[in-house]
């Protein structure tokens, strides 16, 4: 299953966010020094700088723009948890997570379906455990957390 940790994706979030920062930072380091210099020469050379620091953080946000904006909505969805570690599980493999949760709770009874384990519907038992959970949106697939 491929479930996520939003500890990991808190990491991602604040690597981007570092990221966008320092390049905001270049641009606006660029600009004052050109906003300094009086020499006509040197002001070329200020401008050609700050064109490419403006250029790489115009990459920068065609690039991961829409990433950290999909991390930042996220991390308002899931709440406070979000940098301290709640599980995302996608939804199409809820079922599964399920049946991993009984086993790891109930054991050996589980993993070697004796009565009355073997007897259980599976896809009811989900939805049950369901009810504990919200769902979420990320990167196309649905995702349910504890909530």
């Amino acid at each position: 299953m491929d479930y996520l940790d939003t500890r990991d994706l808190y990491k991602r979030q604040c690597e981007l966010a570092e990221e966008v920062d320092a390049l905001k930072d270049d641009v606006a380091a660029a600009q004052e020094a050109l906003d300094e210099c009086e020499d006509e020469d040197d002001q070329e050379d200020l401008a050609d700088d700050l064109n490419a620091a403006t250029a790489a953080l115009e990459d920068w946000e065609e690039e991961y723009r829409d990433e950290l904006t999909e991390l930042n909505d996220l991390e308002r969805e899931v709440g406070d948890n979000w940098m301290h570690s709640e599980t995302l599980i996608p939804e199409d493999d809820f079922e599964e997570y399920a049946e991993d949760l009984a086993a790891d709770l109930y054991g050996n009874e589980i993993r070697d379906a004796h009565w009355p384990f073997d007897c259980i519907d599976w896809t009811r038992a989900a939805e049950e455990l369901q009810q504990d959970y919200s769902s979420c949106e990320y990167q196309g697939t649905t995702y349910l957390f504890r909530s």
